[in-house]
């Protein structure tokens, strides 16, 4: 019975087609200008896409152009329209009947296979698919298809370069309908387009990071490779839908706001500048005992917790994040050393990755201006005039697991050829510092496994893997309902039987209370990459 019931449809379907199609014809014929016109022929040019170079992660895997959707390129006709109906379930009837009538060849998504020799079927890469992997980093396009934001428009020339289409050409008359029984011509280039540029992120790690960091609702995510400091993976939340940037640039969150670029105040992970500039200076020996507040300027400062920590070394110091400790390191230091120390880790210096895409260089206060005793206990904690992002959190800590040596980030790997091979490419902004020596790398490396095990990041620490880790929670002087607003930091790294090989750096901005949502999210990612570098090894 189904079977009778569809036959009839059809042949209903096609009557009607028929009809439309008859009264087309005569409309068409009974006007003599246009009979003059049909005997002339032309070719139409059917483009089903333009493509432009694949932006790739540091192991060739593709990060554009991942998914692809059937498209049907349509010579109308009536068997031919027939076939799209069936196959489309009578979705586009009215716009099927129109292209009859218009006998323009035309381009349709479709969800099934088609047979028909007036119908051809292409796989059409969609640029952005729903896995939406690295959004941030990639950027988008406009209508033109020229790069926005993001590598997108920091590459564009290089990616413009390797461009690829598929298009039919069809034989028409004068008014652009197809002539029936004439050749047609498929012109399909997309291997054009495998060449294109390398980031340095990798989508295995990208992919564990945007899952994992998802709670923290508004904030940040950076995982740098020990030594070299490329940047493996790099969340912002929230983030967008590439494909749909008017809702993107309509929300009050600001999605397209890269906020792993952007500055905010550090909070206590700036301790470990202060630290590093007192190893340095081979003061940290110096005995010191917290009694809980310690007045600077005629101002009192206290300890997070209000409790005195009492008698303290460094490594007790960054184990509890004593402000204390780090107002009476940097007292007895100067101002302009603990500065010195930050500007050789990176901070308060921009980073351009490509044109249209760089880091902000954040702020670190004038010397003179530390020579103010409130400036400058409040700066040896991370607070009063200073700022960092998250990627230039992620270098200083990649310093530290690295002996000592600060390598700017990393976020481009190379230009990738149609075969494959990669042509390395640096910006004029990077940089290799000795920003510390390996002894007090190594001390300061043993403080943050022990802040991990029993300290202020213990409640992060993720199992199964060795970890180093420094906590902060920045003051904003921003209200709501009555309490304030801060930025939590968790920022660390993990080792393998070789020592550090990944940092991580994670930000909840804006909130009044964490709730542990940054202590969670850096124990996932750990885990993760710990079960990554195990992985590794049984391959090996």
């Amino acid at each position: 019975m189904k079977t009778k019931v569809k036959a009839y449809f059809s042949l209903a379907l096609l009557l009607g087609l028929l009809c439309a199609a008859g009264y087309s014809l005569s409309h068409i014929s009974g006007n003599a200008e246009y009979v003059a016109a049909a005997g002339q022929q032309s070719i139409y040019k059917l483009e089903l896409t333009k493509a432009r170079g694949t932006i790739y992660d540091c192991n060739l895997e593709p990060l554009t152009d991942q998914v692809s959707r059937r498209v049907a390129a349509v010579a109308p006709s009536i068997e031919a329209i027939g076939a799209v109906e069936s196959a489309t379930q009578g979705r586009y009837r009215e716009r099927l009947a129109l292209a009859l009538e218009d006998g323009k060849p035309f381009a349709l998504a479709v969800d099934r296979f088609i047979q028909n020799d007036c119908v051809d079927l292409f796989n059409i890469p969609l640029r952005y698919g729903k896995e939406r992997l690295a959004p941030h980093v990639l950027g988008y396009l406009d209508s033109q298809g020229k790069g926005v934001a993001g590598i997108e428009l920091a590459m564009d020339d290089a990616l413009s370069r390797y461009d690829g289409e598929i298009s039919v050409y069809y034989r028409v008359d004068a008014l652009g309908r197809v002539i029936a029984g004439a050749d047609r011509l498929v012109v399909n280039t997309l291997e054009d387009a495998s060449g294109g540029v390398a980031v340095t992120i990798d989508a295995e790690i990208q992919r564990l990071v945007q899952e994992a960091s998802r709670e923290l609702g508004q904030g940040a995510v950076v995982v740098t490779e020990v030594p070299g400091c490329q940047i493996r993976a790099l969340a912002s939340l929230p983030d967008y839908e590439p494909n749909d940037i008017g809702a993107a640039a309509g929300d009050e969150r600001s999605p397209l706001l890269n906020r792993a670029f952007c500055a905010y105040p550090p909070g206590s992970v700036f301790k470990l500048a202060t630290a590093a500039a007192q190893l340095e200076s081979g003061q940290a020996n110096a005995p010191f005992e917290c009694t809980g507040a310690l007045n600077a300027g005629g101002m009192l400062f206290h300890c997070y917790d209000g409790n005195p920590h009492g008698p303290l070394d460094l490594n007790g110091a960054i184990e509890k994040s004593c402000n204390c400790y780090f107002i009476s390191a940097a007292r007895a230091l100067g101002g302009q050393q603990v500065l010195s120390m930050a500007y050789n880790l990176g901070l308060g210096v921009g980073q351009e990755f490509g044109r249209g895409l760089s880091c902000a260089a954040g702020n670190l206060p004038a010397g003179s201006a530390l020579a103010n005793a409130r400036a400058l206990a409040n700066f040896s904690f991370g607070q009063g005039d200073v700022s960092v992002t998250p990627v230039q959190l992620c270098g200083m800590m990649n310093a530290i697991a690295s002996g000592g040596i600060y390598s700017s980030p990393k976020l481009v790997e190379g230009l990738v050829d149609a075969a494959g091979k990669i042509t390395p490419q640096r910006p004029i902004t990077e940089q290799t510092i000795d920003a510390m020596s390996p002894a007090t790398a190594a001390s300061l490396q043993a403080s943050l496994i022990n802040a991990a095990q029993k300290g202020t990041g213990a409640s992060g620490a993720p199992e199964g893997v060795v970890c180093g880790v420094k906590t902060g929670t920045a003051q904003t002087g921003r209200y709501e309902n009555g309490e304030e607003i801060s930025h939590f930091w968790y920022c660390g790294f993990i080792s393998d039987e070789t020592g550090p090989r990944y940092c991580i750096t994670v930000l909840r901005e804006s909130a009044v209370s964490d709730g542990g949502a940054t202590a969670r999210v850096f124990r996932k990612i750990g885990e993760g990459l710990g079960k990554m570098l195990d992985g590794k090894k049984v391959d090996k």
